[in-house]
């Protein structure tokens, strides 16, 4: 992911992911990944060490990714989504939020909402306009975060796709902003 343009940084900040955002941009320490790595123990959820046992707390997931711990909880759902999103489909779900649906061939089937992240990064992250609207920055940087939660924060085993259900969430900024997103990435850890 290559960093956001400066213009959609008020409205990642109201929905609490400006610094997961700017974190792309960081240098990492390969090495020492790659020492951690080897000393994980999926079946304890720990890193092995010398000196002792290491899990990953809720802390250090707000205290590294500067997401919330303590607001509402993240939910929603997978199907249904007409009673649950005001009679709203998927793809009028879409074009309200994003301004445009995903065609399937930009899904990975038919009937799943499981979308390509390249389809956020060239459709609805395309080049930002210098005089863009209030409106195409929203949808920007709903689009934005759609890549970082299929990208870095709920990535599923090829760290290419997303799947549409987080959407609803990023409908209102402000009150995205009040969920407690870190305890859903370490949930989603485990």
């Amino acid at each position: 992911m290559t960093r956001p343009p400066e213009q959609i940084r008020p409205y990642l900040r109201r929905a609490r992911f400006e610094y997961v955002a700017y974190m792309v941009e960081f240098e990492h320490d390969w090495s020492l990944a790659s020492a951690l790595i080897e000393r994980w123990q999926p079946e304890f959820h720990t890193f092995h060490l010398p000196c002792g046992e290491m899990t990953i707390t809720l802390q250090d997931v707000a205290y590294q990714l500067e997401l919330r711990i303590d607001g509402d909880p993240v939910s929603g759902c997978i199907g249904g989504w007409e009673q649950h999103h005001q009679g709203r489909t998927i793809e009028e779900l879409c074009e309200q939020i994003l301004g445009v649906v995903p065609g399937p061939e930009d899904r990975q089937s038919q009937t799943k909402w499981t979308v390509k992240l390249t389809w956020f990064h060239n459709t609805v992250c395309r080049e930002l306009e210098q005089d863009a609207t209030e409106e195409r920055l929203r949808k920007y940087a709903r689009g934005y975060i759609m890549q970082l939660i299929g990208g870095i924060l709920f990535p599923d085993a090829s760290d290419s796709w997303v799947h549409i259900r987080w959407l609803p969430l990023l409908e209102d900024l402000d009150a995205c902003g009040r969920l407690s997103w870190g305890s859903a990435v370490l949930a989603w850890m485990y």
